[in-house]
Protein backbone atom coordinates (compact mmCIF):
# COMPACT_ATOMS: atom_id res chain seq x y z
CA UNK A 1 0.00 0.00 0.00
CA UNK A 2 1.41 3.40 -0.66
CA UNK A 3 2.34 4.84 2.48
CA UNK A 4 0.78 8.38 1.85
CA UNK A 5 -2.52 6.34 1.12
CA UNK A 6 -1.75 4.59 4.61
CA UNK A 7 -1.61 7.69 6.52
CA UNK A 8 -4.55 9.00 5.15
CA UNK A 9 -6.60 6.04 5.73
CA UNK A 10 -5.12 6.25 9.63
CA UNK A 11 -6.31 9.82 9.89
CA UNK A 12 -9.84 8.92 8.86
CA UNK A 13 -11.55 5.92 8.32
CA UNK A 14 -9.46 3.96 10.70
CA UNK A 15 -9.68 6.68 13.28
CA UNK A 16 -13.30 6.24 13.28
CA UNK A 17 -12.96 2.77 13.46
CA UNK A 18 -9.99 2.83 16.29
CA UNK A 19 -12.48 4.66 18.54
CA UNK A 20 -15.70 2.50 17.76
CA UNK A 21 -13.61 -0.20 18.80
CA UNK A 22 -11.96 2.25 22.08
CA UNK A 23 -15.75 2.56 23.19
CA UNK A 24 -16.33 -1.60 23.28
CA UNK A 25 -13.32 -2.41 24.49
CA UNK A 26 -14.21 0.88 27.46
CA UNK A 27 -17.69 -0.98 28.07
CA UNK A 28 -16.13 -4.32 28.32
CA UNK A 29 -13.49 -3.25 30.94
CA UNK A 30 -10.53 -4.73 30.26
CA UNK A 31 -8.22 -4.36 32.34
CA UNK A 32 -4.14 -2.85 31.89
CA UNK A 33 -1.31 -3.77 33.60
CA UNK A 34 2.41 -2.42 33.15
CA UNK A 35 4.05 -5.38 35.35
CA UNK A 36 5.69 -8.44 34.06
CA UNK A 37 3.31 -11.08 32.75
CA UNK A 38 4.32 -14.88 33.40
CA UNK A 39 4.83 -17.01 30.16
CA UNK A 40 4.62 -20.52 29.75
CA UNK A 41 6.09 -21.19 26.56
CA UNK A 42 3.91 -22.52 25.04
CA UNK A 43 1.75 -19.79 23.65
CA UNK A 44 1.24 -18.14 20.31
CA UNK A 45 3.00 -15.26 19.77
CA UNK A 46 2.12 -12.61 17.00
CA UNK A 47 4.65 -10.18 16.04
CA UNK A 48 3.08 -7.06 13.96
CA UNK A 49 5.55 -4.76 11.95
CA UNK A 50 4.56 -2.49 9.41
CA UNK A 51 7.16 -0.28 7.68
CA UNK A 52 9.95 -1.10 5.45
CA UNK A 53 12.92 -3.73 4.26
CA UNK A 54 14.83 -1.97 7.27
CA UNK A 55 12.04 -1.89 10.00
CA UNK A 56 11.45 -5.57 8.98
CA UNK A 57 14.85 -6.63 9.75
CA UNK A 58 15.06 -4.63 13.14
CA UNK A 59 12.51 -6.70 14.10
CA UNK A 60 15.11 -9.34 14.66
CA UNK A 61 16.31 -9.32 17.76
CA UNK A 62 12.89 -10.01 18.99
CA UNK A 63 11.99 -12.30 16.79
CA UNK A 64 15.18 -14.32 17.58
CA UNK A 65 14.69 -14.31 21.05
CA UNK A 66 11.24 -15.46 20.99
CA UNK A 67 12.39 -18.64 18.82
CA UNK A 68 15.25 -19.16 21.57
CA UNK A 69 13.48 -18.60 24.67
CA UNK A 70 10.13 -20.49 23.34
CA UNK A 71 10.44 -23.24 21.29
CA UNK A 72 7.31 -24.99 21.66
CA UNK A 73 5.61 -21.56 21.00
CA UNK A 74 4.31 -20.52 17.80
CA UNK A 75 5.18 -17.03 16.10
CA UNK A 76 3.12 -15.35 13.78
CA UNK A 77 4.45 -12.36 12.01
CA UNK A 78 1.83 -9.73 10.60
CA UNK A 79 3.53 -6.49 8.25
CA UNK A 80 2.98 -5.00 5.07
CA UNK A 81 4.81 -5.55 1.63
CA UNK A 82 7.77 -3.61 2.34
CA UNK A 83 8.51 -5.42 5.16
CA UNK A 84 7.92 -8.59 4.36
CA UNK A 85 10.97 -8.20 1.65
CA UNK A 86 12.81 -8.26 4.61
CA UNK A 87 11.19 -10.94 6.73
CA UNK A 88 9.98 -13.29 4.35
CA UNK A 89 13.26 -15.27 4.71
CA UNK A 90 13.64 -14.97 8.27
CA UNK A 91 14.11 -18.36 10.17
CA UNK A 92 12.59 -17.22 13.56
CA UNK A 93 8.85 -17.20 13.08
CA UNK A 94 5.98 -20.22 12.14
CA UNK A 95 3.62 -18.01 9.54
CA UNK A 96 3.51 -14.58 8.20
CA UNK A 97 0.92 -12.64 7.44
CA UNK A 98 0.69 -9.76 5.16
CA UNK A 99 -2.01 -6.55 5.93
CA UNK A 100 -2.05 -4.76 2.57
CA UNK A 101 -2.50 -7.91 0.54
CA UNK A 102 -5.64 -6.99 -0.60
CA UNK A 103 -7.01 -10.14 -2.17
CA UNK A 104 -6.07 -12.39 0.77
CA UNK A 105 -7.04 -9.46 3.40
CA UNK A 106 -9.96 -11.06 4.86
CA UNK A 107 -8.63 -14.92 5.31
CA UNK A 108 -5.39 -13.50 6.99
CA UNK A 109 -7.54 -11.28 9.08
CA UNK A 110 -10.36 -14.18 9.75
CA UNK A 111 -7.07 -16.41 10.62
CA UNK A 112 -5.73 -13.51 13.36
CA UNK A 113 -8.97 -12.96 14.63
CA UNK A 114 -9.78 -16.83 15.17
CA UNK A 115 -6.06 -17.96 15.41
CA UNK A 116 -6.31 -18.27 19.81
CA UNK A 117 -3.51 -15.89 19.90
CA UNK A 118 -1.89 -15.44 23.40
CA UNK A 119 0.58 -12.03 23.23
CA UNK A 120 0.87 -9.78 20.70
CA UNK A 121 3.86 -7.68 20.22
CA UNK A 122 2.63 -4.43 18.55
CA UNK A 123 6.23 -2.49 17.41
CA UNK A 124 4.36 0.06 15.16
CA UNK A 125 4.64 3.16 17.41
CA UNK A 126 1.89 5.77 16.07
CA UNK A 127 -0.60 4.73 13.78
CA UNK A 128 -4.29 3.47 14.79
CA UNK A 129 -4.46 0.06 12.32
CA UNK A 130 -2.46 -2.14 14.20
CA UNK A 131 -3.86 -1.36 17.51
CA UNK A 132 -7.27 -2.15 16.00
CA UNK A 133 -5.76 -5.35 14.89
CA UNK A 134 -3.93 -6.38 18.22
CA UNK A 135 -7.74 -5.71 20.02
CA UNK A 136 -9.27 -7.73 17.72
CA UNK A 137 -6.99 -10.86 18.01
CA UNK A 138 -8.56 -11.50 21.08
CA UNK A 139 -5.26 -12.05 23.06
CA UNK A 140 -4.70 -11.77 27.17
CA UNK A 141 -1.52 -10.18 26.76
CA UNK A 142 -1.51 -7.16 23.89
CA UNK A 143 2.07 -5.04 24.18
CA UNK A 144 2.69 -1.65 22.65
CA UNK A 145 4.29 2.10 22.87
CA UNK A 146 3.09 4.43 25.26
CA UNK A 147 2.92 6.77 22.74
CA UNK A 148 -0.63 8.05 21.52
CA UNK A 149 -4.42 7.18 22.14
CA UNK A 150 -3.74 3.53 20.84
CA UNK A 151 -2.74 3.29 24.22
CA UNK A 152 -6.32 2.14 25.60
CA UNK A 153 -6.43 -0.56 23.59
CA UNK A 154 -3.21 -2.41 25.40
CA UNK A 155 -2.82 -4.50 28.19
CA UNK A 156 1.02 -3.70 28.89
CA UNK A 157 1.90 -0.17 28.01
CA UNK A 158 5.84 0.56 27.21
CA UNK A 159 7.90 3.83 26.80
CA UNK A 160 9.38 4.83 23.86
CA UNK A 161 12.42 7.04 23.69
CA UNK A 162 12.44 8.48 20.28
CA UNK A 163 14.78 10.91 18.66
CA UNK A 164 18.07 9.33 20.59
CA UNK A 165 17.64 6.09 21.61
CA UNK A 166 17.96 3.17 18.73
CA UNK A 167 15.30 1.32 17.49
CA UNK A 168 16.05 -2.26 18.18
CA UNK A 169 16.46 -1.17 22.61
CA UNK A 170 12.52 0.23 22.16
CA UNK A 171 11.47 -3.31 20.30
CA UNK A 172 14.17 -4.90 23.45
CA UNK A 173 11.51 -2.92 25.85
CA UNK A 174 8.47 -5.03 24.59
CA UNK A 175 10.37 -8.03 25.39
CA UNK A 176 11.07 -6.90 29.28
CA UNK A 177 7.37 -7.36 30.07
CA UNK A 178 7.48 -10.83 29.50
CA UNK A 179 10.74 -11.41 31.69
CA UNK A 180 13.18 -10.97 29.07
CA UNK A 181 16.04 -8.42 29.35
CA UNK A 182 18.26 -8.82 26.81
CA UNK A 183 22.16 -7.78 26.65
CA UNK A 184 22.69 -4.39 24.98
CA UNK A 185 24.89 -6.44 22.02
CA UNK A 186 22.03 -8.95 21.76
CA UNK A 187 19.33 -5.74 21.09
CA UNK A 188 21.20 -4.47 18.34
CA UNK A 189 22.53 -7.65 16.97
CA UNK A 190 20.06 -7.70 13.95
CA UNK A 191 22.84 -10.61 11.89
CA UNK A 192 20.78 -13.76 10.74
CA UNK A 193 22.04 -16.83 8.47
CA UNK A 194 21.08 -17.44 4.56
CA UNK A 195 21.80 -20.89 2.86
CA UNK A 196 25.42 -21.46 2.26
CA UNK A 197 24.45 -21.83 -1.85
CA UNK A 198 23.11 -18.01 -1.77
CA UNK A 199 27.43 -16.96 -0.33
CA UNK A 200 28.52 -19.88 -2.92
CA UNK A 201 26.34 -18.01 -5.44
CA UNK A 202 27.37 -14.91 -4.69
CA UNK A 203 31.71 -15.97 -4.36
CA UNK A 204 31.03 -17.43 -7.72
CA UNK A 205 29.93 -14.36 -9.22
CA UNK A 206 32.94 -11.91 -8.03
CA UNK A 207 35.48 -14.73 -8.88
CA UNK A 208 33.96 -14.47 -12.71
CA UNK A 209 34.19 -10.63 -12.65
CA UNK A 210 38.21 -11.09 -11.36
CA UNK A 211 37.96 -10.24 -8.08
CA UNK A 212 40.51 -12.21 -5.83
CA UNK A 213 38.69 -12.36 -2.45
CA UNK A 214 41.63 -12.46 -0.97
CA UNK A 215 43.35 -9.13 -1.86
CA UNK A 216 40.44 -7.08 -2.83
CA UNK A 217 38.65 -4.51 -0.26
CA UNK A 218 35.26 -4.87 -1.67
CA UNK A 219 32.83 -1.85 -1.19
CA UNK A 220 29.29 -2.22 -2.08
CA UNK A 221 27.37 1.28 -2.86
CA UNK A 222 23.39 1.40 -3.29
CA UNK A 223 22.48 5.06 -5.16
CA UNK A 224 18.92 4.00 -5.30
CA UNK A 225 16.25 4.96 -2.78
CA UNK A 226 12.42 4.30 -2.67
CA UNK A 227 11.74 7.54 -0.69
CA UNK A 228 12.85 10.54 -2.98
CA UNK A 229 13.54 12.76 0.65
CA UNK A 230 16.16 10.47 1.40
CA UNK A 231 18.27 10.44 -2.35
CA UNK A 232 21.55 12.08 -2.44
CA UNK A 233 23.24 13.51 -6.07
CA UNK A 234 23.99 11.08 -8.52
CA UNK A 235 27.20 12.97 -9.75
CA UNK A 236 28.14 13.16 -5.40
CA UNK A 237 27.87 9.61 -5.76
CA UNK A 238 29.92 9.21 -8.89
CA UNK A 239 32.30 11.47 -7.20
CA UNK A 240 32.81 9.53 -4.08
CA UNK A 241 33.11 6.22 -6.61
CA UNK A 242 36.27 8.07 -8.31
CA UNK A 243 37.72 9.14 -4.27
CA UNK A 244 37.35 5.37 -3.69
CA UNK A 245 38.97 3.45 -6.08
CA UNK A 246 41.84 6.11 -6.12
CA UNK A 247 42.34 5.87 -2.88
CA UNK A 248 43.60 2.03 -3.41
CA UNK A 249 44.26 -0.26 -5.96
CA UNK A 250 42.52 -3.06 -4.13
CA UNK A 251 39.29 -1.61 -4.17
CA UNK A 252 36.90 -2.78 -6.17
CA UNK A 253 33.01 -1.40 -5.95
CA UNK A 254 30.17 -3.43 -6.82
CA UNK A 255 26.85 -1.55 -7.56
CA UNK A 256 23.19 -2.58 -6.60
CA UNK A 257 19.80 -1.68 -7.21
CA UNK A 258 16.92 -2.49 -8.23
CA UNK A 259 15.63 -1.86 -12.08
CA UNK A 260 13.70 1.14 -11.36
CA UNK A 261 17.08 2.50 -10.16
CA UNK A 262 18.71 1.71 -12.92
CA UNK A 263 18.06 4.82 -14.99
CA UNK A 264 19.62 6.43 -12.12
CA UNK A 265 22.98 4.53 -11.43
CA UNK A 266 23.16 4.68 -14.72
CA UNK A 267 24.15 8.01 -14.57
CA UNK A 268 27.11 7.17 -11.33
CA UNK A 269 28.63 4.80 -13.64
CA UNK A 270 28.82 6.95 -17.08
CA UNK A 271 31.01 9.45 -13.78
CA UNK A 272 33.61 6.76 -13.13
CA UNK A 273 36.38 6.62 -14.60
CA UNK A 274 37.99 3.04 -13.57
CA UNK A 275 35.00 1.02 -14.32
CA UNK A 276 37.13 -1.74 -15.17
CA UNK A 277 36.90 -1.65 -11.04
CA UNK A 278 33.38 -1.44 -11.14
CA UNK A 279 30.85 -4.36 -11.22
CA UNK A 280 27.22 -3.36 -12.31
CA UNK A 281 24.84 -5.58 -10.53
CA UNK A 282 21.85 -3.16 -10.48
CA UNK A 283 18.34 -5.13 -11.01
CA UNK A 284 20.00 -8.97 -10.91
CA UNK A 285 19.44 -11.45 -8.18
CA UNK A 286 16.73 -11.41 -5.90
CA UNK A 287 17.30 -10.62 -2.23
CA UNK A 288 18.85 -13.52 -1.14
CA UNK A 289 21.67 -13.05 -3.61
CA UNK A 290 22.08 -9.83 -2.71
CA UNK A 291 22.74 -10.79 0.59
CA UNK A 292 25.00 -13.62 -0.31
CA UNK A 293 27.16 -10.92 -2.21
CA UNK A 294 26.72 -8.75 0.91
CA UNK A 295 29.06 -11.01 2.60
CA UNK A 296 31.82 -10.23 1.06
CA UNK A 297 32.21 -6.65 0.88
CA UNK A 298 33.86 -4.57 3.75
CA UNK A 299 32.09 -1.33 3.61
CA UNK A 300 28.55 -0.46 2.49
CA UNK A 301 27.77 2.88 1.25
CA UNK A 302 23.98 4.40 0.78
CA UNK A 303 21.32 6.53 2.26
CA UNK A 304 18.93 6.10 5.03
CA UNK A 305 16.79 2.79 3.98
CA UNK A 306 16.62 -0.77 3.83
CA UNK A 307 20.03 -1.78 2.18
CA UNK A 308 21.94 -0.31 5.13
CA UNK A 309 20.46 -2.61 7.55
CA UNK A 310 20.96 -5.61 4.73
CA UNK A 311 24.75 -4.62 5.19
CA UNK A 312 24.99 -4.60 8.77
CA UNK A 313 22.59 -7.90 9.34
CA UNK A 314 25.61 -9.90 6.39
CA UNK A 315 28.28 -8.01 8.72
CA UNK A 316 29.38 -5.36 6.50
CA UNK A 317 30.45 -1.88 7.94
CA UNK A 318 28.16 1.14 7.21
CA UNK A 319 28.39 4.26 5.39
CA UNK A 320 25.10 5.93 6.09
CA UNK A 321 23.85 9.25 4.01
CA UNK A 322 21.38 10.78 6.01
CA UNK A 323 18.79 14.14 5.25
CA UNK A 324 15.80 14.63 6.92
CA UNK A 325 15.67 11.38 8.73
CA UNK A 326 16.16 10.75 12.94
CA UNK A 327 19.67 9.44 12.39
CA UNK A 328 20.04 8.55 16.03
CA UNK A 329 17.10 6.64 16.41
CA UNK A 330 17.98 4.61 13.06
CA UNK A 331 21.49 4.10 12.44
CA UNK A 332 23.17 0.78 12.63
CA UNK A 333 24.81 1.94 16.47
CA UNK A 334 28.50 0.71 16.45
CA UNK A 335 32.07 1.94 15.55
CA UNK A 336 31.54 -0.10 12.24
CA UNK A 337 28.65 1.93 11.36
CA UNK A 338 29.12 5.92 10.54
CA UNK A 339 26.17 8.13 9.52
CA UNK A 340 27.28 11.53 7.73
CA UNK A 341 25.01 14.31 7.63
CA UNK A 342 24.99 18.24 7.57
CA UNK A 343 24.72 19.92 10.66
CA UNK A 344 21.83 22.40 10.32
CA UNK A 345 19.27 22.85 12.44
CA UNK A 346 15.66 22.36 10.72
CA UNK A 347 17.31 18.44 11.14
CA UNK A 348 15.42 16.18 11.57
CA UNK A 349 12.11 17.84 10.20
CA UNK A 350 10.11 14.54 10.85
CA UNK A 351 8.38 14.95 14.47
CA UNK A 352 8.09 12.66 16.85
CA UNK A 353 4.19 12.03 16.68
CA UNK A 354 3.65 12.38 12.91
CA UNK A 355 3.35 9.36 11.37
CA UNK A 356 6.29 9.51 9.16
CA UNK A 357 5.49 11.99 7.17
CA UNK A 358 8.04 14.51 6.03
CA UNK A 359 6.48 18.50 5.40
CA UNK A 360 7.70 20.21 2.59
CA UNK A 361 10.75 21.48 2.57
CA UNK A 362 11.51 25.47 2.41
CA UNK A 363 15.41 25.36 1.36
CA UNK A 364 15.23 23.17 -1.60
CA UNK A 365 15.94 19.97 0.48
CA UNK A 366 19.84 21.16 1.45
CA UNK A 367 20.61 18.44 4.43
CA UNK A 368 21.32 16.05 1.04
CA UNK A 369 22.04 18.62 -1.88
CA UNK A 370 24.85 20.17 0.12
CA UNK A 371 26.50 17.04 1.25
CA UNK A 372 29.54 16.84 -0.45
CA UNK A 373 31.36 13.31 -1.67
CA UNK A 374 34.37 15.25 0.41
CA UNK A 375 32.52 15.33 3.23
CA UNK A 376 31.42 11.47 2.44
CA UNK A 377 34.43 10.43 1.64
CA UNK A 378 36.79 11.48 4.94
CA UNK A 379 34.15 9.42 6.86
CA UNK A 380 35.23 6.41 4.36
CA UNK A 381 38.82 6.89 5.38
CA UNK A 382 37.55 6.48 8.91
CA UNK A 383 35.51 3.68 8.68
CA UNK A 384 38.22 1.79 6.62
CA UNK A 385 40.96 2.57 8.97
CA UNK A 386 38.59 1.06 11.54
CA UNK A 387 38.15 -1.92 9.75
CA UNK A 388 41.69 -2.84 9.12
CA UNK A 389 42.68 -2.21 12.62
CA UNK A 390 39.91 -4.36 13.17
CA UNK A 391 41.18 -7.73 10.69
CA UNK A 392 44.47 -6.77 11.99
CA UNK A 393 43.96 -8.41 15.69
Amino acid sequence: MNRNLLIFLDKTVFKILFYLVVCFSQLAKGAKTNSTTPISGKEHFLVIRPGGVGDGLMAIPLLRTLRERFPHGKISVLCVKKSFTGIRYLPFYDDIFVLDDFKHIIPNLFKLFTGNIDVVFDLEQFKCITSIVTYMTGAKVRIGFDTNNRRWLYTNLVAYFNDKHYETLNIERQLQSIGITLSYESAIDISFPIEERYVEKGKTLLESHSINLQQAFVVAVFPGVLKPHHKWKMNEFASLANRILEESSDTKILIFGTTKDKAETDLVLEGIKNLERVVDLVGQGEFLDVLGLLKFCRILVACDGGAVYMGAAMGCGTLSLWGPGVMERFKPPGDLHIGVRKDYACIPCVQYNRLGEFPKCPYNRRCLNDLTSDEVFEKYLILKNRLEEKYQK
